[in-house]
């Protein structure tokens, strides 16, 4: 942008903690007015946040410039000022009409602002008209939900708004709902806000990734509770049961540090089973997956801030191991000093590897998957002696493998084997690798070919016994990124992905993202990436690859650190 954007780098005094790492959250309290403060664990301090402080439209500012400066001023819209300065640009009627908070559309690069002809007449009272035309290459959308979509190959876009000359002036007369956000602004402007939904099982909760708006953040979160699921896992939680209820006053107030909901009297009709778990959602979701803060929720007039006292779900991560085979053991990384756990000889060229404290797996070089006891030992031959491609771990020892043709998948758990078709997968789509998201609901997918090419996320469907009995009937493409070779979910919210290695010896490709949301690009050892997966490693959660040579690596923290050798002549790498 040019110089007219002017910025005052207000930055945050207080220092937001958050209990992640990776994720884009922040302390649930707003910097109170009054009251005692609160300390939080210092675990992470949140990057300060740069505020915007654009300025209305000058006198006699040419059309290019009222577009450029709608441009400059949108930000603090999404941020701070509700689009006070960004209607400054806007005719009192289009002032009227639009709708920021509709939808965003985030770019890169400089946008290329044009004048040209409008054909249509001049509205009465208007000396005249004209259309700036805003060319920006598009990287992301998100919709009113705060879902993120990515764009393929960072598609050019044209936008156009209609101005017209009054008294001299120029405004904007006609534009399109929603904002226009620079990646540069996105993360300043907008907050990463998991709405945590229950998984069907009703054991787990599964957090549903949405990017809301700065201003009013906690508002728009408190409605997607009561919302629905997104279509991708809709099949994969347990409806709300809270479509009666909504917001009574249309704000969420921090009073005296403690945050107050107010609802309607749709949530007195609830159940008390279903109204303390909308309120434990609630609680968990304004505290990024923390309870430890201070609650009010009432429902017309009565006081419901302790309804949830009685569960238990939360949204910690499970410890998982992360393990290697090495020369005919089966190895656990726990530690800085690699311990063998088990002998699993006869797999020198294995593919593939999932072990946990109870068993695992073994990809053979022939496509057969092999059982192995908690000792490495031999337990027979899984999926009914059929060949598949690539193999990962998931929820409680189970092991998933993706079939030889990539249009189904397996899942192993307790000795028994069930195939799942992947009901959203077109013809020309074909899945190369898997990976379950920490809490068992969520299913990372590589696809090459058909309309989801690159990246998917899915929802696991499970039963009251934690089983698996299918997948979501939809999935939504995170990614856009091709020839994706292998995944894994470095934490509850962030997942990391590579491509194969190319035959012209190019540099592998390697990303990291909060699901859905942008990508980061992740920097990867030198060598050849073969395998990669995640777990605890001398107590702190890492990533580690293997490469062609056989040596595993590993990294923490923001995975842009320096990678240390875990172990080295492995023949597979996998996580419990």
């Amino acid at each position: 942008m040019k110089d007219k954007r002017i910025r005052s780098i207000v930055a945050s005094i207080a220092a937001f903690l958050c209990t992640a790492v990776l994720t884009a959250c922040s302390s649930p309290f707003a910097l109170p007015t009054s009251g005692s403060v609160q300390t939080l664990a210092p675990v992470q301090q949140q990057t300060q946040r740069v505020y915007t402080n654009p300025q209305g439209p000058n006198d006699d500012a040419q059309p290019e410039s009222i577009v450029e400066g709608f441009y400059d001023a949108m930000p603090a819209g999404v941020q701070s000022d509700g689009y006070r300065v960004a209607r400054e640009f806007l005719t009192s009627s289009a002032s009227t009409t639009w709708n920021g908070d509709g939808s965003a559309v985030i770019y890169s690069g400089t946008p290329d602002f044009r004048r040209r002809a409008n054909t249509m007449t001049a509205p009465q009272g208007a000396e005249s008209s004209l259309i700036v035309e805003v060319n920006v290459q598009v990287v992301g959308t998100l919709d009113s939900h705060g879902s993120y979509t990515p764009v393929h190959d960072t598609q050019s876009r044209k936008l156009s708004y209609t101005l017209i000359k009054r008294k001299g002036q120029w405004r904007i007369s006609s534009l399109e709902n929603g904002v226009v956000i620079s990646t540069a602004d996105f993360d300043q402007v907008f907050r990463q806000v998991s709405v945590y939904q229950v998984a069907s099982s009703g054991k787990q909760l599964v957090p549903d990734v949405r990017w809301l708006s700065w201003r009013n953040w906690r508002t728009q979160a408190v409605r997607e509770v009561l919302g629905n699921a997104p279509s991708w896992l809709k099949d994969a939680v347990k409806e709300s049961g809270a479509n009666t209820v909504s917001l009574a006053v249309d704000s969420v107030p921090v009073q005296d540090s403690s945050v107050e909901v107010s609802l309607t009297r749709g949530i007195n009709a609830l159940s008390d089973e279903d109204r303390g778990m909308l309120v434990h959602r609630i609680r968990l979701t304004l505290g990024d997956g923390n309870s430890g803060y201070s609650l009010k929720v009432t429902g017309d007039g009565v006081d419901y801030s302790d309804a949830d006292s009685n569960i238990k779900l939360d949204a910690d991560q499970p410890a998982v191991g992360v393990y290697t085979l090495t020369g005919g053991h089966v190895v656990s990384l726990s530690s800085s000093s690699p311990l063998r756990v088990g002998d699993a000889s006869g797999f020198d060229d294995a593919l593939g590897f999932t072990f946990s404290t109870n068993g695992g797996a073994v990809l053979q070089a022939d496509g057969v998957v092999k059982c192995l006891d908690a000792g490495g030992g031999s337990c027979g031959t899984l999926f009914g002696n059929a060949r598949v491609r690539s193999i990962t771990a998931g929820l409680n020892g189970e092991v998933w493998a993706v079939s030889k043709d990539g249009k189904a998948l397996y899942v192993y758990r307790n000795e028994k084997s069930i195939k799942l078709d992947i009901p959203w997968l077109d013809d020309g789509g074909v899945v190369t690798s898997v990976n379950v998201s920490t809490e068992g609901s969520r299913l990372a997918v590589a696809i090459n070919g058909g309309s989801l090419s690159g990246v998917a996320i899915t929802g696991i469907v499970r039963d009251a016994n934690n089983d698996v009995i299918g997948l979501s009937k939809a999935a939504a493409q995170v990614s856009r990124t091709q020839n994706v070779a292998m995944l894994s979910f470095y934490n509850d919210l962030n997942l990391v992905y590579a491509t194969s290695a190319p035959q012209d010896g190019a540099q592998q490709s390697a990303y990291r993202q909060i699901v859905p949301g942008p990508d980061t690009v992740q920097r990867l050892p030198e060598g050849t990436i073969v395998s990669m997966a995640s777990g605890q490693i001398s107590l702190y959660r890492r990533l580690a690859v293997l490469d062609d040579t056989g040596t595993v690596r590993s990294v923490s923290g923001s995975l842009d650190g320096s990678w240390s050798i875990a172990d080295s002549q492995v023949t597979a790498l996998g996580s419990q």
